[in-house]
């Protein structure tokens, strides 16, 4: 199984999501390995952000996308991405 240092993989979360929606928001990104009920390992992704007040969902989608299908590349761990409010 393919596996990326987390270094590798923060640094390609931030070059995809620099120009989107919520590139100037991002404050923090936070990866972590875990395993599903099942046994399959994925990544947690966690982007902490400033705020999302007046993001659509409509603009997440391919943000999202776009994570996924970058750290995929680079890792066989699949991507699960959530968005939090920064504290």
């Amino acid at each position: 199984m393919k596996q990326a240092d987390f270094s590798v993989l923060k640094k390609r979360v931030e070059d995809v999501t620099h120009d989107s929606p919520v590139g100037d928001r991002i404050k923090n990104i936070v990866l972590e390995a875990d395993r599903d009920d099942e046994g399959s390992d994925f990544l947690r992704v966690i982007l902490e952000v400033s705020s999302l007040d007046d993001v659509q969902d409509a603009d997440l989608d391919p943000v999202v996308d776009s994570i996924e299908t970058a750290l995929l590349e680079l890792d066989d761990r699949f991507p699960s991405v959530r968005f939090a409010d920064a504290a």
